[in-house]
């Protein structure tokens, strides 16, 4: 067995982590006919707590605000609580309010013929369309902090906006609502945790050591976080310690969403402190892009489709789209088709030497949509790259390129040479030498039934991630915003780690055209 892990971290992530494995339980087949995929790479069987019942739930640990379940409940009609009950006549309850569940989640559960449909105003909550029971131990959460996603939807600690009669009343400085946003907010809230007696570091050993230890041999781990909130630090922290503790040569692909919003000197900086810590843990860095800019999404949806990009439910969906595709090979059951994490890492890092991976992009039909990395519009620091894209006639350097291409609600991939035609006449990563694709794989295997309805309808679907040499220049940029903006003890040692990121990016004489990275 070559099973894969899944961590998430933050609301957003979860529900990027909802449309996967929506996507995989899609997969699954339920006569005599086998499925392409093979099921057990990210599910795992179990027993029900009647002892009897088989269960088959994710491999996975989602990490949340309290509140960003929404309608689920940690223990479901499969799992009693392990943690006994509380019906006594010395103990008071006092519960919260609870979400509803959505008309989705309802006629499912009721099997019901027809399923209620979805749109953005029902999908508030992951938990909203959520397909697939989840083991107890995979949900926690951080309980001095809460979601909501209208009044708190970047989460709040609790009590900062009078939420319930168990909250903690915190507030920041000059009595303002304290958001959960800062890379140092997140390493703080680990490091309180692993100093109680319930969470942190019991969490680590309860919940991912029982993963691991599932598991005949570990192929790798996804992890999927917030970098733009404090997520970014707590996720650091807690990967540094399970390299440490447990998987210290496990290959880790960390695909870190960037809400891509105008950000301000603070949230710039966390950013940057996220991307430098997190880097040198992972086996690749790809970062996400959560609002493409209007215009490639005006290109790629059309005016009759509804896309609303202020909508979780959407804009991960369509993140989704990428990242099931891409990961796709390494959980087909056929060996001549499989790819192996390690394969799928060394493709795009250039045998690990390049970490960052400068771009995403997906494609149905002839529209090519980037999904964040360095060649995206919205990337957080645009001016610098704006000049350097104005002066270059060419995108720099393509070091790697890792494809996948399959077919899309019914609609044939062709031949590959039609592929290579008609994808290198649309995207822009291209370098001196013209089209550059390192590598290209074509599966004759349909998207699932799960994609959302919003998607084009035109196919095939290509994704793909590369790594150019243009790089260098956001990881200069970053250096320029610490030289000017940081003061303390780290700004040195930021500076240098952003300097031998920055090195693995250098190619040949013209890249020192750039000028010089401090100014």
């Amino acid at each position: 067995m070559r099973e894969i892990l899944h961590l998430s971290f933050s609301t957003t992530a979860n529900h990027l982590s909802t449309h996967f494995f929506n996507a995989q339980e899609s997969y699954f087949t339920y006569d005599d006919k086998i499925s392409l995929v093979d099921h057990n790479v990210t599910f795992r069987s179990g027993l029900a707590a009647d002892g009897s019942t088989e269960t088959f739930t994710p491999r996975c640990l989602l990490w949340d605000l309290k509140g960003g379940y929404g309608s689920l409940m940690k223990y479901n009609s499969l799992y009693e609580n392990e943690e006994g009950s509380l019906a006594s006549a010395n103990v008071v309850r006092i519960e919260e309010p609870r979400v509803p569940r959505s008309a989705y989640i309802q006629s499912l559960d009721e099997n019901a013929e027809h399923v209620a449909k979805l749109n953005p105003s029902t999908t508030l909550y992951w938990s909203d369309y959520c397909n697939v029971f989840h083991h107890p131990r995979s949900l926690l959460q951080l309980s001095s902090w809460e979601y909501h996603p209208v009044d708190a939807p970047r989460g709040r600690a609790r009590g900062s906006g009078g939420s319930g009669p168990l909250a903690v009343v915190h507030h920041g400085s000059a009595g303002k609502v304290k958001e959960f946003k800062g890379y140092d907010v997140g390493a703080s809230e680990f490091h309180d945790l692993s100093h109680a007696d319930s969470a942190g570091e019991l969490a680590l050993e309860t919940h991912f050591r029982a993963l691991l230890e599932e598991c005949d041999l570990l192929a790798g781990i996804n992890i999927i976080t917030d970098v733009d909130s404090a997520w970014g630090g707590f996720t650091a922290e807690a990967l540094s310690e399970l390299r440490d503790e447990y998987i210290p040569k496990s290959t880790v692909l960390l695909w870190g969403l960037e809400d891509n919003a105008t950000l301000d000197r603070i949230n710039q900086y966390s950013r940057i402190q996220t991307v430098a810590a997190l880097t040198p843990l992972s086996t690749a860095y790809i970062p996400l892009c959560l609002k493409p800019d209007t215009a490639s999404l005006f290109s790629f949806f059309s005016a009759d489709v509804g896309f609303d990009a202020s909508s979780l439910w959407h804009t991960t969906g369509l993140l989704n789209a990428a990242f099931e595709s891409i990961t796709l090979p390494t959980r087909l059951r056929e060996s001549d088709s499989r790819v192996s994490m390690d394969t799928l890492a060394s493709e795009i890092t250039s045998l690990g030497s390049r970490k960052i991976i400068s771009g995403t992009e997906l494609a149905i039909g002839h529209t090519i949509l980037q999904l964040g990395g360095t060649n995206s519009v919205n990337n957080g620091h645009q001016d610098r790259l704006s000049q350097i894209k104005a002066a270059k006639s060419r995108l720099g350097h393509v070091f790697s390129k890792f494809g996948v291409v399959r077919d899309f609600r019914g609609s044939s991939i062709g031949s590959m040479e039609q592929i290579w035609e008609e994808y290198a006449k649309h995207t822009d990563v291209k370098d001196e030498g013209g089209f550059v694709d390192r590598r290209l794989i074509a599966l004759s295997y349909p998207t699932p039934a799960s994609y959302p309805p919003y998607l084009p309808e035109s196919g095939p679907l290509y994704s793909s991630l590369y790594s150019t040499s243009l790089t260098r220049y956001e990881l200069a940029d970053m250096k320029d915003f610490v030289s000017r903006y940081v003061r303390g003890d780290d700004r040195e040692e930021l500076k240098d780690e952003l300097d031998t990121l920055s090195a693995e990016f250098i190619f040949g004489w013209s890249d020192d055209s750039s000028g010089d990275d401090d100014e």
